[in-house]
């Protein structure tokens, strides 16, 4: 179990996280609509991306290990992968349009049409953003906390033929989903004076099953194959969906998907 098996994957996961944290910064920038991001503040994103993609590529690579959890992914599963990302970002589309905006606050949906949804984002910052997600968030969300939760929790349930640990699983990948969906809510709470249970029910769920599918990929097929879902997604998400938004409703007059 000598960590030199895996210094290159770390030095690689570690390479990619910081890329995702500078990737971020443009998508940020825009979404508060500023037109300049100084020196120190990119400075201080970049340190506290660095510091955060170090915790989380070394605690992530002592949990997988001690689980059974891969890195890398075959590559006859990116398929699949990029299949379910693309499903998910469908799906939570679906649901916004059909089930959740029609009881969404009117202050919200305005919000939303008019700052983070805003078609006016180039697609290049979208792209990156994406990268982010992909990346960024998976070391975070997949790779540091369900790899180290579930570590912890096997310390105390764990069985037979992996039984208990499958059990323990599903439990800490619903568990992260729901914190990863919770962790959306400061960007609802800058749209509305006071959360309602519908949003809260919408950004639960509609976050909660992207997680949940990319906690299984992880866990099935390697942590690459998450992160390729994930990529996925956020492109049906923040980049294909607006351009289709925008052309519907400046090109042919509609509404909507």
């Amino acid at each position: 179990m000598g960590m030199n098996l895996n210094v290159h994957q770390m030095i690689g996961l570690f390479t990619l996280g910081v890329v995702g944290s500078a990737a971020i910064l443009p998508y940020s920038a825009a979404l508060q609509s500023q037109m300049n991001l100084s020196l120190k503040l990119i400075l201080l994103s970049l340190v506290q991306g660095v510091v955060i993609t170090a915790i989380a590529v070394s605690v992530g690579m002592l949990a997988s290990k001690n689980l059974g959890l891969q890195v890398t992914s075959p590559l006859k599963t990116l398929p699949l992968a990029i299949a379910l990302g693309i499903a998910a970002g469908v799906v939570i589309i679906a649901l916004e349009l059909l089930v959740f905006q029609p009881q969404l606050p009117e202050a919200f949906t305005r919000a939303a049409a008019d700052g983070g949804a805003a078609p006016d984002i180039a697609i290049w910052k979208r792209l990156l953003a994406s990268l982010y997600g992909g990346i960024s968030e998976e070391l975070l969300m997949r790779f540091f906390l369900l790899s180290g939760v579930l570590w912890l929790v096997t310390k105390v349930w764990s069985g037979p033929q992996g039984q208990a640990v499958q059990t323990a699983f599903w439990v800490v990948n619903i568990a992260i989903a729901l914190l990863f969906g919770l962790g959306h809510l400061p960007a609802v709470l800058q749209m509305v004076e006071k959360l309602t249970p519908i949003l809260l029910t919408r950004t639960l769920v509609l976050n909660g099953i992207a997680g949940i599918i990319f906690g299984w990929l992880y866990w099935k097929y390697g942590l690459a194959a998450a992160m390729v879902s994930h990529f996925s997604a956020d492109i049906v998400l923040h980049v294909i969906s607006p351009i289709v938004t925008h052309y519907l409703k400046n090109g042919a007059g509609g509404a909507g998907l």
